[in-house]
């Protein structure tokens, strides 16, 4: 098995991504392989990909799976810091509309997917601590300042990442979907780079994705980011 690892950054691509995996789950209802999706014993088969956005992003999918992954709201109280009273306190879930008949409902990249994905698929960014002084993550640069004060913290690519390369037979390469510019273009940028140092001679493939008629008072910055991440990128990947 030659399997590839997909690899999403920001909101743009990831209404892509959401469209992408659709497509391949129709097909794959026929056809599914191990290349795109896990292939678990016992476990149903889900995109071998992880996604990155911002936490306002997600809509009802992050909330999903969060609830998934926590299971219901009772607290292990062996664990628990906290020796007093414990309440929860868990926002609605956002309704996941599928009629596409009415786009005005749809809110998030999250609406138009139908394809599950793992509930470890999901990792949220945040320039809160890393970024500018308003916790921003707008433009190039600054997604690279929130990427190494991440990295700092810890490897990047352990964890998730790590489990799905390991269980591969054989790598193929990665597929990456980002944004042309903003905050996820820098941040996907220096992940892409440190793939590269890690697997320096599996392919990268890249799609960038930007509006076609970006917002008019940041259009300036906007054009120099997709400059500075398509000469940045060149230098990394295999084609895009």
């Amino acid at each position: 098995m030659r399997e590839v690892i997909t690899l999403q950054f920001g909101e743009n691509a990831n209404y892509v991504g959401a469209h992408y995996w659709n497509l391949q789950e129709a097909y794959a209802d026929e056809h599914r392989t191990g290349e795109l999706f896990t292939q678990r014993s016992n476990k149903p088969s889900v995109p071998r990909a992880l996604v990155f956005d911002a936490v306002g992003n997600f809509g009802a999918q992050a909330l999903e799976e969060d609830l998934q992954s926590t299971g219901n709201d009772e607290i292990d109280e062996d664990q628990a810091l906290w020796a007093g009273a414990k309440e929860v306190h868990r926002q609605p879930l956002y309704p996941k509309h599928t009629d596409s008949t009415q786009p005005t409902r749809m809110r998030f990249w999250s609406d138009f997917a139908q394809t599950k994905l793992s509930p470890h698929a999901m990792h949220v960014v945040s320039g809160v601590e890393f970024g500018n002084s308003l916790g921003e993550m707008n433009t190039f640069q600054e997604g690279l300042q929130v990427f190494a004060g991440t990295d700092s913290r810890g490897d990047v690519l352990e964890g998730n990442f790590r489990a799905f390369a390991e269980e591969c037979d054989h790598l193929q390469g990665f597929q990456v979907l980002a944004d042309a510019f903003g905050g996820f273009a820098g941040y996907g940028s220096a992940f892409m780079a440190k793939i590269r140092d890690e697997y320096p001679k599996a392919p990268i493939l890249l799609y960038s994705v930007g509006r076609t008629q970006p917002a008019r008072q940041l259009r300036n910055v906007q054009l120099m980011d997709a400059a500075i991440s398509v000469a940045t990128n060149s230098e990394i990947v295999s084609m895009s």
